[in-house]
């Protein structure tokens, strides 16, 4: 009967079931094998709402029983399948017109499907584009249609990143769709900037090239966006750029600027949002932003909703003042950074609460610091400083010389950590076998334990760890790497 394909004519065990238990069902199955065409007949049932073509074994096949069978289907993923020919996805788009979800991530997505998607998915809400060959004209014809009608209305999270996209088509979309609420776009104020800016000259110039119709009623530019987050990571931003994007985008809750040549006072704008939680700074190369005249003063106006906070390549940082402005940081991350202004002592009410910290210090002087008189950043006080919190569950160093065996001990008879369950110590010379010993004896949720190119610790070292959570049924995943510096 599989022969002769027959068994496609009869009615399949399934189609009764609960979609999520065929789901689930089907997941499960690609673990054994590929799905092939009697397989795909059992499980597409009128009633799937999800699913994933990665495990198919022929996807067109597949993409064919999808669009035939399954008219409820709502999330649909076929990311990295760069095999697919974007033509085929083109004609089958009009079946899929309930989705919500769709990510095309690493496919062959071109303008013409975006086209296709804007006309027949109105209830799309994400839509993932993130390195594919899509340009500015796919992004207009996804948000207005040829006759100039707006499209996709619902959409509220869209990717863009590592694509052809520019600031004009990254404008459309921000004053076409009214509930887009996270756009990862690189150069985003210069785009809120322009849709500040929208005319009807403006628009003619954006819709036209793209083959889209002008609207016969001018558009007026939104009061203000949904956005919830700010990025760019372009070279210079120019400060009426960021006006307008405080102006517009008052709901934003996430700000990351990176390598940047952004003065202090840029930071001072964004003092007036109300709903910042998380912040991210890497310097550019002209080390333009300092932490006492651009950072903390932001920090100062802000750090009491903060729970957020990432800098990178500064010349100082002052943990007291991120201590004393930011009370409820849960996530600390502190990379390149040239000095750290000294402690007295450790405050218990610094950093509290942090349940996830990362220390990025220069790889290169991990040798050299360590155990001969240079300066160790940050030093074993800043290192207890940091390590207060009991809530602690992911901790990252990376080249801090400071951190002994000793250090740890110390530090876990105040603060055992019980929750912690991500440990990384990269290039970090200082930490011997003992400790990761200690680290395995403790009474902890440890999952993930890492030890990269640290000296101390060689092959013979690895195999004994690897043995005793053989032989003590641990559930720990460890991952080791030589030091070859």
């Amino acid at each position: 009967m599989i022969d002769t394909e027959e068994y496609l004519d009869i009615k399949g065990p399934f189609e009764d079931m609960p979609p999520l238990l065929v789901e689930e069902m089907s997941e499960e199955m690609k673990h054994l094998t590929h799905l092939r065409r009697h397989h795909l007949h059992l499980l597409t049932t009128p009633r799937v709402t999800s699913w994933t073509l990665h495990g198919v074994a022929d996807q067109r096949l597949g993409l064919d029983f999808l669009a035939a069978r399954s008219k409820c289907l709502k999330h649909l993923n076929l990311s990295y399948l760069r095999h697919i020919n974007p033509h085929v996805l083109c004609n089958l788009i009009p079946s899929f017109s309930t989705l919500i979800t769709l990510n095309l991530r690493m496919t062959l997505a071109v303008d013409p499907l975006l086209a296709q998607v804007g006309r027949h998915c109105p209830s799309l809400r994400e839509l993932n584009l993130a390195g594919t060959p899509v340009t500015d004209r796919g992004l207009v014809q996804l948000c207005i249609s040829t006759e100039g009608r707006r499209q996709c209305q619902r959409l509220c999270k869209l990717s863009i990143s590592e694509t052809c996209v520019s600031v004009s088509g990254a404008a459309v979309v921000l004053q076409s769709l009214p509930c887009l609420t996270d756009f990862d776009f690189d150069n985003i104020f210069e785009a809120v900037d322009m849709v500040d800016q929208w005319d009807r000259a403006l628009e003619a110039r954006l819709l036209t090239p793209a083959g889209v119709r002008l609207s016969e009623q001018p558009v007026a530019p939104p009061d203000v966006l949904q956005l919830r987050a700010l990025t760019s990571s372009v070279e210079f931003v120019s400060l009426d750029f960021i006006d307008s994007a405080v102006k517009m985008c008052p709901f934003a809750a996430s700000i990351s600027i990176g390598n940047s040549w952004l003065p202090n006072e840029a930071l001072y704008k964004f003092m007036v949002l109300e709903n910042l939680t998380a912040l991210s700074l890497s310097n550019g190369e002209g080390l333009s932003l300092d932490f006492q005249e651009g950072v903390l003063p932001l920090l100062s106006a802000c750090g009491e909703r903060l729970q957020n906070l990432i800098l990178t390549n500064f010349t100082e940082v002052d943990l007291a003042g991120i201590g004393r402005t930011c009370p409820r940081l849960l996530n600390l991350a502190l990379s390149a950074v040239g000095h750290y202004e000294p402690l007295n002592s450790v405050n218990p009410s610094w950093f509290s609460l942090l349940q996830a910290l990362e220390v990025w210090a220069d790889t290169s002087q991990a040798h050299g610091a360590h155990g001969q008189g240079h300066e160790q950043l940050p030093s074993a006080l800043h290192l207890r400083q940091l390590l207060v919190s009991a809530s602690l569950k992911n901790v990252l160093f990376t080249a801090c010389s400071a951190l002994t065996d000793q250090l740890f001990h110390e530090i876990w008879l105040s603060n055992p950590m019980k929750s912690l369950s991500h440990l990384t110590l990269d290039h970090c010379h200082g930490v011997s076998p003992q400790l990761v010993h200690q680290v395995l004896d403790a009474d902890n949720e440890l999952t993930m334990l890492r030890i990269w190119s640290c000296c101390q610790i060689n092959k013979t070292h690895n195999g004994e760890f690897v043995t005793r959570i053989c032989e003590e049924n641990m559930n720990v995943y460890l991952e080791w790497f030589a030091c070859n510096d």
